[in-house]
């Protein structure tokens, strides 16, 4: 083979040979320049340079018919803008349209590379802290959501829990997902820190698996939606005639809380949405001590909400009318964290920064205490089995940890700093642990329907999903460990 063939060489542009023909002449032409400067000023120009001077007719010539071969994108005419002020008028405005019509295809091209830059993936799993999690009616599914502005539904089918479907349109980290179960519409709600909540199809077999899935509607909340909760009575009523104060049977409601941010205030609203997906503000509660950590729908005489917050105290609040404070509970030194129910309702169950869970009887004006159960490590999370009742039945599960900002600089983690522990209501002692996280758990959810016995879900700053047996068994996890 010759060296010819060999050869890398690529011949140079004839755009790139224009241009530096262009230069050349813009070289030429302002030598001329200078010369017809002496002229004026009384300097008598030798005839070599009279010869110069003569031949700048022919060099505009030149210079103009380069100009218009050469591409609007080019930066010759910036650098020789003095040339290009003498050359024709009609030469000026072909290159003045050239560059605007180069530039308006660099914008084009730029917008359409960042547009697809931003357009959504479908995603196997989280690769962001998972900060919630809920279930299908059926208990067959999944939703968990994450910092990484995305929501994804799991199949339990398998052991290794497979991310069937993306849910993208936020643009802030997603904290706040539940789902509906019942008669009518399944609609998924999302809340994130771009103040917005949306709504979805929540059913997953009407989604086309391994896709991407955009927001039937969208809600401008305000402020960090940090809690959104379907209101349970809503669903039996809908199928039985169930609560009286619920809402007409063409709606469903749900209760949000957010965070300040900026201007917008924290707030706990509830809200009805119609079979269509039109939402209505019926309540909305501004007067809070903190922001609402967590929320509870509660029954009784009256509907009610419990909100868990950043000074120790629950709140318990009507939901007729403009919903006011019906009571204020202290049970914590620190933040609460994370709020349950258990006994059909009757109990409700605290985890808290301070390290403790507490069980409050709700169905008393006294609001007594039943259970409080220590462990040793701030908690972020708690759940209860189905059979839980305070000092006699079933189990409560809690999870947390140091702060992941305060994790690789603290002394004292404990061993199982981040596994989530399993306690007998009865005992309060504990049983058995879901372990394999490694960092803080951030939300617990009991799984009745799973396992032999029932199972409760895990998610956590590791941006990792499992499931456990109330033995501690791995019965689904999002990776192969």
């Amino acid at each position: 083979m010759s060296w010819r063939a060999e050869s890398t060489f690529k011949p140079t542009s004839a755009f790139v040979e224009d241009e530096k023909e262009y230069l050349k002449l813009c070289k030429k032409i302002r030598d001329i320049l200078k010369l017809e400067e002496k002229q004026a000023s009384g300097e008598k120009l030798a005839q070599n340079q009279l010869d110069k001077v003569s031949a700048k007719a022919g060099l505009l010539k030149d210079v103009t018919k380069l100009a218009v071969k050469l591409p609007g994108t080019t930066d010759v005419f910036d650098k020789n803008e003095d040339i290009t002020a003498i050359l024709g008028a009609a030469t000026q405005q072909d290159i003045a349209k050239k560059r605007k019509q180069e530039l308006e295809k660099k914008e084009s091209r730029l917008k359409k590379q960042e547009e697809e830059r931003k357009k959504p993936e479908f995603m196997c799993r989280h690769d962001r802290p998972i900060l919630q999690v809920c279930v299908t009616g059926d208990g067959r599914h999944l939703f968990t959501c994450s910092k990484d502005k995305y929501v994804l539904c799991w199949s339990m089918e398998q052991k290794l829990l497979k991310s069937i479907v993306t849910f993208a349109g936020h643009i802030g980290a997603v904290f706040a997902v539940d789902v509906c179960s019942g008669p009518g519409p399944s609609w998924l709600l999302t809340g994130a820190a771009d103040g917005q909540v949306m709504l979805w199809q929540g059913d997953p077999s009407r989604h086309t698996h391994f896709t991407v899935a955009t927001p039937n509607h969208t809600l401008e909340h305000g402020g960090m939606v940090r809690v959104l909760r379907w209101c349970p009575f809503d669903a039996a009523q809908a199928s039985s005639g169930g609560y009286s104060s619920g809402p007409a049977p063409s709606g469903r409601r749900f209760a949000s809380a957010s965070e300040k941010l900026g201007s917008k205030p924290a707030v706990i609203a509830v809200w009805q949405v119609s079979p269509a997906g039109a939402t209505k503000k019926l309540v909305e509660i501004k007067d809070l001590p903190t922001r609402a950590n967590d929320l509870q729908w509660g029954g009784g005489a009256k509907l009610k909400l419990f909100s868990a917050h950043e000074n120790g105290y629950v709140g318990v609040w009507s939901i007729e009318g403009a919903g006011s404070l019906m009571k204020t509970i202290k049970l914590h030194s620190d933040p609460i964290t994370a709020l349950s129910l258990g006994a059909g309702g009757s109990t409700l169950v605290t985890a808290s920064r301070d390290k403790t869970s507490m069980a409050v009887d709700v169905t008393q004006p006294s609001t007594p205490t039943l259970a409080t159960y220590e462990w040793n490590r701030p908690l972020n999370a708690v759940a209860v089995s189905s059979d839980f009742k305070a000092n006699e039945s079933g189990h409560i599960i809690i999870g947390g940890g140091k702060e992941a900002r305060d994790v690789t600089r603290a002394s004292d983690l404990v061993a199982d700093e981040f596994e989530a522990k399993v306690f007998d209501a009865a005992s309060a002692e504990p049983v058995a642990a879901g372990q394999g996280h490694f960092g803080p758990i951030h939300c617990l959810l009991s799984l009745p329907r799973t396992g032999q016995n029932g199972a409760f879900a895990s998610v956590s700053e590791d941006g990792c999903l499992r499931v456990h047996g109330l033995d501690g068994e791995l019965l689904h996890s999002d990776t192969l460990s």
